[in-house]
């Protein structure tokens, strides 16, 4: 299990919450999962973090019921460790599981281009999320760039008709997105090179070539462990 790590000198759980909005109108335990994972993805909730229900349910503005379930969530995925007499805290980095999440959207995402490369792209749905990461990549906006980066591929699986497989990468990758984070917020022009990726990931679907589209989304989604284990936060646990 990774080890408790000590939250940063001046951190704010209030500051770390600021915009977190729930619809009322909407089952409220997955908003709340939902956010917490962003914030644990991005560092806002940095390693370490105590876990206190009631002030995050006061922070919130939710009751201890749906808050509970978000976080037995976020526990089953590694996310949140639970210690007896310790209480519980925002997991450190995990070398196991981290590896094994990016075992798993290899798997699947090199398919969903080998897929394209036979089915074909929908251009018309592509061109607006094309247009929003070449600006980010532009103007180095890893934080904008992560989220349009997110709408790419699960729109490359909605395309070739599997969405369910993206839930499935969804469900086990935040140990992936916690390197992809740092990586893009700590080396210049990270952004502009996985853009860069897709589109050459993209020329080989265009081109049928299934072959040369799995090979280049594979090395896509691995480039993470080129540089990953020594920035940040440190060696993983």
């Amino acid at each position: 299990m990774p080890r408790l790590k000590h939250v940063p000198l001046g951190f704010d759980l209030a500051e770390a919450l600021a915009g977190v909005r729930i619809d009322r109108a909407q089952p409220i335990a997955p908003q709340i999962y939902r956010a917490l994972r962003q914030r644990i993805v991005d560092g806002r909730l940095p390693a370490g973090t105590p876990i206190h229900e009631n002030d995050i349910a006061a922070l919130c503005l939710v009751s201890r019921t749906p808050l509970r379930a978000a976080m037995q969530q976020l526990a089953n995925e590694g996310l949140v460790v639970t210690r007896p007499q310790v209480g519980s805290a925002v997991a450190g980095r995990d070398r196991a599981r981290f590896l094994e999440a990016l075992f798993v959207r290899t798997a699947i995402e090199s398919q969903i281009a080998r897929r394209l490369a036979k089915t074909g792209l929908d251009e018309a749905a592509l061109a607006p999320v094309l247009s929003r990461q070449e600006d980010a990549a532009r103007r180095d906006d890893y934080a904008t760039f992560f989220d349009v980066d997110e709408e790419f591929h699960e729109l490359l699986a909605t395309m070739a008709r599997v969405p369910g497989a993206w839930h499935l990468v969804q469900s086990v990758k935040a140990h992936v997105d916690r390197e992809r984070y740092m990586l893009m917020s700590s080396i210049r022009g990270r952004s502009a090179r996985a853009f860069g990726d897709h589109l050459a990931v993209l020329a080989a679907i265009r081109a049928g070539d299934g072959d040369a589209a799995a090979g280049l989304m594979t090395g896509h989604i691995e480039s993470v462990l080129d540089e990953s284990f020594d920035r940040a936060e440190g060696p993983l646990d």
